[in-house]
């Protein structure tokens, strides 16, 4: 599990099992990586990070190493957050290893190729893959494993989402029409699609899956780019699970390049780098597509209408195209969220809470919205809030949450 000292670490873009492009290689120098690229990548163009300079052979060294283990936000990128340490930090005691004590080039190793994106890392030190499975049992596992007990399924929770991101227990698995779920980390075989199943965290509602699953359909009526979700019931009649198709991976087998904002940018997702203006002036930059930027106009309003305060930067995402265009990837993580100190993580028009319509307005304003497209856009999203109770009873989602939705809305 862990490189031999002064072993390099080889970052691949693995688009498809037949279509592969060596990225360059990492190695330590002192606390910190350093990267360069491969004589390949060089020649072939390609682009690794949006705004990044033309490659060369010379070193690159990290921009914010103390926001990223000391690594490049576009390598952090694959490291798992909260849930996905905690499981690799167990399967690693139960191996005599101190997770803690690995290099942020060992943990890379152990994410291999079961990350988000295209990224993938060699040598690989990654937990095999699993085959069918069940999601109830996986379910109490992960509870389990939040309540510090022990689990039979660490194992396969390592192995599942062991490199996911985020603070909430989730599994990536493959799906067939007829409900079959099988692991998903690896290769897709034929017949199935990629997901990402959710479980409940400690400080979620127990209602969380058929909450997001309301979300996900209201932002689709709000006219937000959402991949198809899903809510897997649970065999002992609790609240289902959310499932999301994953849009970093393709229905021939194949991997998109995907990386959010704060890896683009180099910066700390927990603390406020940006506001939404030059979240849309990046959109503009990154994609040169004008129709991309409403679009993150209007995500931004439904996290505002919608109090989806939880807007970091590693809640937007852009992706590229094998061609090496860049476009804004789906939106994803929403959910009723009250924020920290009831603020956004993104200021709007130089507010985190007590948003207006006139501050939304005036972002438009700031990155050449008209005023009455902007309106138009505000007005499809307060349509589709305002039609929340629906969504919610369609999933089961119980009166005390909406009750909280109406509260946390209300002036």
């Amino acid at each position: 599990m862990k490189l031999e000292p002064g072993e390099p670490l080889h970052a691949v873009l693995a688009y498809a099992p037949d279509d592969t492009v060596p990225v360059g290689r990492l190695a330590l120098d002192g606390r910190q990586a350093a990267f360069g690229y491969d004589e390949g990548f060089i020649a072939s163009g390609e682009q690794l990070v949006p705004g990044w300079p033309t490659p060369d052979r010379l070193v690159v060294r990290p921009k914010n190493p103390r926001a990223f283990q000391g690594l490049h936000g576009v390598f952090a990128d694959s490291l798992p957050d909260a849930w996905g340490q905690e499981i690799i930090r167990r399967r690693a005691a139960e191996r005599g290893l101190d997770y803690d004590g690995l290099s942020a080039l060992d943990r890379l190793a152990l994410v291999g190729p079961t990350g988000v994106g295209a990224l993938v890392y060699r040598p690989d030190h990654s937990e095999p893959d699993v085959g069918s499975i069940d999601l109830d049992a996986l379910a109490s596992g992960a509870e389990a494993v939040l309540a510090g007990a022990a689990t039979a399924v660490v194992e396969q929770l390592a192995a599942l989402g062991g490199s996911s991101g985020g603070a909430r227990p989730k599994v990536f698995v493959a799906r067939n029409a007829t409900g079959h779920t099988i692991g998903g980390t690896a290769d897709i075989p034929d017949g199935y699609e990629a997901y990402i199943v959710k479980f409940r965290g400690r400080m979620d509602r127990k209602d969380i899956g058929p909450l997001e699953a309301a979300y996900a359909d209201m932002a689709r009526s709000a006219g937000i780019d959402v991949s198809p979700t899903l809510l897997i019931p649970a065999s002992d009649g609790a609240p289902g699970y959310f499932a999301t198709r994953r849009f970093d991976r393709t229905p021939a087998n194949g991997r998109v390049h995907v990386l959010s904002v704060a890896a683009i940018l180099d910066v700390d997702w927990s603390q406020p780098a940006i506001d939404y203006t030059e979240l849309l002036s990046m959109v503009t930059g990154v994609t040169r597509d004008f129709s991309a930027v409403e679009q993150m106009f209007r995500r931004m309003a439904f996290n505002v209408l919608a109090i989806n305060r939880d807007d970091h930067t590693k809640q937007f995402a852009f992706m590229q195209t094998r061609a090496g265009e860049w476009t804004l990837a789906p939106a994803y993580d929403l959910t009723l969220s009250p924020g920290p100190g009831g603020e956004h993580y993104l200021a709007v028009n130089g507010k985190g809470k007590n948003i207006t319509v006139d501050d939304m307005l005036s972002v438009a304003k700031a990155v050449g919205i008209k005023l009455p497209r902007a309106r138009a856009i505000i007005d499809d999203v307060q349509g589709a809030v305002a039609e929340f109770g629906s969504f919610a009873e369609r999933y089961g989602v119980p009166s005390s949450t909406r009750t909280d939705f109406s509260r946390l809305r209300a002036p």
